[in-house]
């Protein structure tokens, strides 16, 4: 936000970070897989091949062969995420003698101390959101389905107080995104269907930081905010293998997107000369990832599902962000390749109810303390579903799906610099050490109709 390069720039970590709607949910790092309500309930398990609503369009492209005739679908699924920060020691580096360093520059040695970080040690970064989905499906001939899907696929949200030890690091991240994925599915023999897709996605995001005013030392904070926006485009792949009525198996690609974004950083309460607005430029690239998934249907009643999806994080290596002032700020990420993996069952206790479970885990791609951020304090997390569909007549489906997510403890450590040059850096510094215990409850409803 300022013209310093240093580690948690909200622009590079939100906006490069993942142009989303909420907050951290099932997926790990900026991944969004509550894409529908139905597949909550199993924990998302097979994706869309047990055909149990329309959310192909998103998952696998090809599994739309699954389906006849025209449907419809919207759901929307509440994000709770408590994420408790403990403060274990958080510092502040700084020249006692910082009056005199800064008044004559070169000519002064400075005398270093170490002091205790101020602030509030304890907060609550998790945020409640809401993700919406629809979808339509629709036959083009008896080979060959079209269907659109409005989906939010990467998310980020969180929020601390002003006050709190973090502030010079992050204080909110609000990002939105929307994801509209026509696509369309072939089926080239009685087994093997194929589908692909075009994904054109908006980003719109909000962020904003507390600025250490060295004019106050640690009494009154600047304060930043960075608003971009921008749209990019990528596409999705398919294939479907129906091995028998009872079995099948898919897998589904979805492309990496790179986007450019651009806004603007408003600085205030800062140091004279310092205030102001300037534009804001940053290229990222979100990763592509692929998914495999089974199913199988066990007698009249029960079915399985398995799957696993990779995801290839390593492309979020470093984000660079140039300013209209002629400053870059680059911050180095080093994440790692991440998976995720899958099981739910279902059972239909009649043609008016079915019932489902399931349980995911998911790999942060995080690699260590020193990248782990307040904006996005990913850890590996275990989830677990439950959920049922309500069919009262064979048109109307009403989904509902919950989901208990518990995060693996982490920790943070970052050290900023607070000044911005040409103060040299290394002058003032800030290292926020805090551990992250986090939990999530994700409650979902939807509707789907045949026409």
């Amino acid at each position: 936000m300022t013209k310093y390069t240093r580690r948690g720039s909200p622009l590079v970590l939100g906006i490069a970070g993942a142009l989303t709607v909420t907050g951290q949910a099932y997926a790990s790092g900026l991944q969004i897989t509550e894409q529908s309500v139905t597949g909550l309930g199993r924990a998302f398990a097979g994706g869309s091949l047990p055909n149990d609503d329309a959310s192909a369009v998103y998952y696998n492209p090809a599994d739309m062969m699954l389906n006849k005739g025209m449907l419809g679908q919207v759901g929307v699924t509440f994000i709770g995420i408590e994420m408790k920060t403990s403060n274990r020691g958080s510092t502040a580096r700084l020249p006692a003698n910082l009056g005199d360093v800064l008044a004559r520059p070169g000519s002064t040695v400075p005398v270093f101390v170490t002091v205790p970080n101020t602030g509030l040690g304890n907060d609550d970064g998790g945020d409640d959101n809401f993700v919406p989905n629809g979808f339509y499906q629709m036959d083009i001939n008896d080979r060959m389905r079209f269907g659109i899907g409005v989906t939010a696929p990467f998310a980020v949200s969180t929020s601390y107080g002003r006050g709190w030890v973090g502030r010079y690091h992050a204080v909110d991240s609000e990002l939105a995104t929307v994801d509209i994925n026509p696509s369309i599915a072939y089926r080239i023999s009685e087994h093997f269907s194929i589908g692909a897709g075009i994904s054109a996605q908006y980003v719109d995001a909000k962020l904003t930081q507390a600025l250490f005013n060295p004019l106050s030392a640690f009494v009154k904070d600047g304060y930043a905010e960075v608003k971009a926006d921008g749209w990019a485009f990528g596409y999705n792949l398919g294939a479907l293998y129906e091995y028998d009525p009872n079995t099948r198996f898919s897998i589904s690609y979805r492309s990496r997107i790179d986007h450019s974004v651009e806004g603007d950083r408003t600085i205030t309460d800062y140091i004279p000369g310092r205030n102001g607005t300037v534009s804001a430029k940053a290229d990222v690239t979100l990763p592509d990832w692929v998914g495999l998934a089974a199913y199988r249907r066990i007698g009249d009643r029960w079915a399985a599902a398995v799957s696993a999806r990779w995801t290839n994080w390593s492309v979020f290596d470093k984000l660079q962000i140039d300013f209209g002032d002629g400053s870059q700020s680059l911050t180095r990420e080093n994440w790692d390749d991440s998976w995720s993996f899958n099981i739910g069952v279902s059972y239909d206790y009649g043609p008016e109810w079915t019932f489902r479970t399931g349980y995911a885990y998911d790999q942060t791609p995080v690699p260590s303390t020193e990248f782990r951020t307040p904006r996005i304090p990913d850890s590996d997390r275990n989830a677990f579903g439950i959920g049922f569909s309500y069919h009262p007549n064979s048109r109307l489906s009403v989904d509902f799906g919950y989901m208990y997510i518990d995060f693996a403890d982490a920790s943070t450590e970052n050290t900023v610099n607070l000044l911005p040059s040409p103060v040299p850096a290394g002058l003032i510094t800030d290292t926020l050490r805090v551990d992250y215990n986090g939990s999530g409850n994700l409650v979902g409803m939807q509707a789907s109709y045949r026409f």
